[in-house]
């Protein structure tokens, strides 16, 4: 069982899934940009569905602690959650201190703990330090071609030659992990729950 705002996430790396399919089709050098504005779209999706989960899981949360009968810790719950409403108009990147400071703000929910063992490049990173390195090198990348920058060199996106690329290989890669993300924070938040209310957990 998972949560709604995993469901989410499942929905739009769906589409990115669709646009590296698309991509790994090119062969064509004249083709090329077509594949190369592919990959950047495929990758930009999945940081999308990876932004979509921590808004939705956060929101997810009041949904999941509500108790309509207790009329004080309505209150208080519901005002809460107009206040993380409307931070999240204004919550556009997904790193890895942002999303443990949403998080904690208003679910006290530290997902830090949780990012842990988690493969990526073949590799089992067994640091949450390492774990948050590479979601915040994702962010990067992503944030580069966004913004019109040549995209950062990191150990996992680099060519024999030493040069940055993206190409399908590193887009699998990427997905594997932010769904791991997604279900390491999910269980995390769910055992949150339980040990914080005193009930089952919600999923």
């Amino acid at each position: 069982m998972s949560s709604a705002a995993k469901g989410t996430f499942v929905t739009i790396m769906a589409r990115a899934d669709l646009l590296c399919k698309h991509a790994s089709r090119i062969r064509k050098k004249s083709d090329f940009p077509t594949k190369v504005a592919l990959l950047h779209a495929a990758l930009a999706t999945q940081v999308a569905a990876w932004d979509a989960y921590i808004k939705a899981l956060s929101l997810e949360y009041f949904r999941a602690t509500a108790s309509p009968t207790d009329i004080r810790f309505s209150a208080m719950h519901d005002l809460l959650k107009v206040q993380l409403e409307s931070e999240l108009k204004k919550f556009n990147t997904p790193n890895s201190d942002n999303c443990r400071n949403l998080l904690l703000k208003y679910t006290k929910f530290d997902p830090w703990p949780n990012w842990f063992n988690i493969k990526f490049d073949s590799s089992i990173i067994s640091s949450s330090l390492a774990v948050r390195n590479i979601l915040d090198e994702i962010l990067k990348l992503r944030h580069s071609f966004a913004h019109g920058f040549a995209i950062p060199a990191n150990t996992w996106n680099m060519d024999s030659s030493g040069a940055a690329t993206l190409n399908c290989k590193i887009l699998s890669e990427t997905r594997k992990f932010l769904v791991q993300m997604c279900e390491r924070t999910d269980k995390g938040l769910a055992s949150h729950i339980a040990m914080q209310h005193g009930v089952s957990k919600p999923w």
